[in-house]
């Protein structure tokens, strides 16, 4: 049975002949198999009924319609279009000093800066203008607002009505 072993030993490393091949089918058909062989059992019987299997009967789909086929051509696009994408903005590109991942590094107009002081008071001049504008924009409403606090309605009558009030009295 030590040519059984060395049979398995060529099938499992994948260069055993079509011999080979039939003495293994031979043995685990037979009803002699040694205890340490057992195992390998299931593997031989399930081979040998392969030949039983039969596949179902395959036909060629049927030519669709050209919708269909435009439709797989815009998912296919899309696709595409989403991998790079994707590539992207997970794999930004490599500057064009070699800088190393470490390094500040920021572009403004146009212009690299690698000084972190330098970008820091341009973003800060930027924001004091953005505040500027705001405020800028946003006066006429606040001082309309102010205004209208101011004009309470019901004062202003009773202002007035004191003041005519007053002038009648004396005009009598």
């Amino acid at each position: 049975m030590s040519n059984i072993d060395n049979i398995l030993e060529k099938y499992f490393e994948g260069i055993s002949s079509a011999e080979d091949e039939k003495a293994l089918k031979k043995y685990f058909q037979s009803g002699n198999i040694q205890p340490q062989h057992e195992m390998y059992k299931p593997l031989f019987a399930a081979f040998g009924g392969e030949k039983q299997i039969t596949a179902p009967p395959f036909g060629i789909p049927a030519v669709t319609e050209h919708k269909n086929t435009s439709r797989k051509l815009w998912i296919s696009i899309a696709s595409t279009a989403a991998v790079i994408l994707l590539v992207i903005t997970l794999f930004p590109f490599k500057n064009r000093n070699r800088t190393q991942a470490g390094d500040y590094l920021v572009f403004i107009n146009g212009r690299e800066i690698t000084d972190p002081h330098s970008a820091q008071q341009y973003a800060d001049k930027m924001f004091m203008q953005a505040d500027e504008i705001i405020r800028a924009s946003y006066k006429p409403f606040v001082e309309a607002n102010i205004i209208q606090k101011e004009m309470n309605a019901d004062r202003i009558f009773n202002d007035l009505s004191q003041k005519i009030n007053y002038i009648e009295s004396i005009m009598q």
